[in-house]
């Protein structure tokens, strides 16, 4: 008889959008460049993730400048025998942003090891980028594991655990990596609290934070030599046009400039007019500062506000050794 081929394993990857996407985009880019007296013009960060900017931001974690990867990876490599041992058996963990599953693998391997049955679910805005991320598993080297995608935002999650049929075993939901730095404080605290108020008391948040506060170190991150980060900024115009339909922003018109604001813990990215331009009924001075992206660093002192503010309770503390990324439970 001859040999049976086995069918390769697969991943249901769920819809669970419930807005129209590129809709609010639009809005999003409109409100931006015409925001209330007082308030600075701004363009939605949601234009950097598109899938070129996807594929794009993960080259990023292989540059050497990029310090938030190896630190990352280092307290996983370090920690993970702890972090399985504090997660319940047959639980379901949920990762805000999932992107590349290098670094989550290596917890997931760690499940494997012991042998202990978890869940897996990843949330990613791009169908395309869940796909190609999960044919870089190989699914059939697990059996405690379970993978799954969900498709949509992180408010389409928050409404996915709200519903009681998807709440039924230990919830851990995770945030890693350093997208949280992405939102303001204020805006950060929101967003955990928003998750938080959906835990039960066998449930917990992994969450990871950049913590580097070196104005050198951060700057070249965001500037890598190979100029990666750079293109990533030039697609979320390209994306703008696209999402808009026609090409609104030409590359020739506009320059990205980054600063560091050491009294404020953040990197900020802005796009400038080289020119003066018009964006349909709005008129863009030469050198005015277009703000798309923040990203905030978290000391010890923004740390403890964040989780004060957010409803939090620090359970537990992971750093790596140069102390720039910390992961907490």
């Amino acid at each position: 008889m001859s040999p049976v081929a086995l069918s390769p394993k697969r991943v249901d990857i769920v819809d669970i959008r419930g807005n129209d996407m590129q809709y609010s985009l639009v809005n999003e880019i409109h409100k931006g460049l015409n925001p209330p007296n007082g308030t600075r013009r701004s363009l939605p960060t949601m234009l950097l993730y598109d899938s070129e900017g996807l594929k794009l931001f993960e080259k990023i974690t292989y540059v050497d400048e990029y310090y938030l990867t190896n630190a990352e990876i280092e307290v996983l490599e370090k920690h993970s025998r702890r972090l399985v041992e504090k997660i319940p058996s047959n639980a379901q963990l949920l990762e805000l942003g999932s992107g590349n599953l290098r670094k989550i693998e290596i917890l997931l391997r760690e499940f494997e090891r012991v042998g202990k049955p978890v869940d897996y679910y990843a949330l990613d805005l791009s169908l395309s980028e869940l796909e190609r991320t999960f044919s870089n598993v190989s699914l059939e080297e697990y059996k405690s594991v379970g993978f799954h995608g969900l498709h949509g935002t992180y408010d389409d999650a928050h409404t996915w655990l709200s519903d009681p049929k998807n709440r039924e075993r230990p919830t851990v939901v995770l945030s890693m990596g350093s997208s949280l730095g992405n939102f303001s404080p204020p805006d950060a605290a929101a967003f955990l609290a928003g998750f938080a108020t959906l835990l039960k008391p066998s449930d917990f948040m992994v969450i990871g934070l950049d913590a580097c506060e070196d104005p050198d170190r951060v700057y070249k991150a965001y500037n890598d030599s190979a100029g990666i980060t750079r293109k990533f900024y030039e697609n979320g115009l390209a994306n703008a046009n696209k999402t808009l339909g026609h090409e609104v922003f030409r590359p020739d018109e506009w320059e990205v400039v980054t600063e560091y604001d050491a009294v404020n813990g953040r990197h900020q990215a802005f796009y400038v007019p080289t020119k003066d331009v018009s964006v349909g009924d709005v008129l863009l001075r030469r050198g005015e500062k277009i703000i798309f992206e923040e990203a905030f660093k978290y000391g010890c002192q923004a740390r403890e506000k964040l989780w004060h503010d957010a409803g939090l309770i620090e359970a537990a503390e992971f750093g790596s050794g140069s102390e720039d990324y910390r992961t907490y439970i």
